[in-house]
């Protein structure tokens, strides 16, 4: 099974550190993300796919080209337009059937992962308190994904993660643009079209999940993992 790991964002609002060190990378007690993802992918996933842009040599320069007993393939997303233009452009370079899609720049733990894959298609999702406006998803009584709909700032939302389990199927979906911009392609604003094609996807209730986007949330994170 292939895992799609997306890598290629600027990580703005991360500098000056960003200037130098590709977001994936930065170091959070020592060990960055996509570190720790790869070192948390289940034993199903026999190769990996990390799609890079921006400073994307350093990343291939630490990864290499094997780790241990998995290939890892490196392709190019030339223009940032988003977490849906990132998973298409890798859409040739993909072997598997299924696939696990995760952020290369989240803290993410090996049994969530692990939870993803049994079920044909499922994503992850944090239920927390939310301080802005956002798309989160909507959950039926089984579990399943019902859809997403934009909410306010509120004390329990199942926000998206950036973590899914996918098929092929999704290869097929009309592209959906991320809320708000004009030029990104969004890969959870397209699953809802899975289901209305009879695949139900499971929503699996995160069990960790820490963004790594700001100087805040870099902070709060290493507060985190020194627990």
């Amino acid at each position: 099974m292939d895992a799609i790991i997306m890598c290629a964002g600027k990580g703005t609002r991360l500098r000056p550190i960003t200037d130098s060190i590709p977001k994936p990378l930065v170091p959070i007690c020592g060990r960055s993300s996509l570190e720790r993802t790869l070192d948390a992918l289940p034993s199903e996933v026999d190769r990996i796919i990390l799609i890079v842009g921006y400073l994307g040599n350093i990343i291939k320069e630490r990864i290499g080209t094997r780790l241990d007993d998995r290939e890892v393939v490196y392709v190019e997303q030339g223009v940032l337009n988003g977490t849906g233009g990132a998973l298409r452009c890798a859409q040739s370079s993909i072997r598997s059937d299924h696939f696990l899609v995760l952020n290369g720049d989240d803290v993410y733990v090996g049994e969530d992962f692990a939870e993803l894959l049994k079920y044909q298609h499922a994503l992850l999702y944090k239920r927390m308190a939310w301080g802005g406006s956002a798309d989160a998803w909507v959950i039926d009584e089984r579990g399943i994904i019902a859809g997403m709909e934009q909410i306010e700032p509120g004390p329990q939302v199942n926000l998206n993660v950036g973590a899914y389990h996918l098929g092929r199927s999704w290869f097929d979906t009309e592209p959906v643009l991320s809320p708000g911009k004009t030029d990104e392609w969004s890969i959870p604003h397209a699953v809802p079209q899975i289901v209305e094609r009879g695949f139900p996807v499971k929503g699996i209730r995160a069990r960790f999940w820490m963004p790594v986007g700001t100087p805040e949330q870099l902070e709060e994170a290493e507060k985190e993992l020194k627990k």
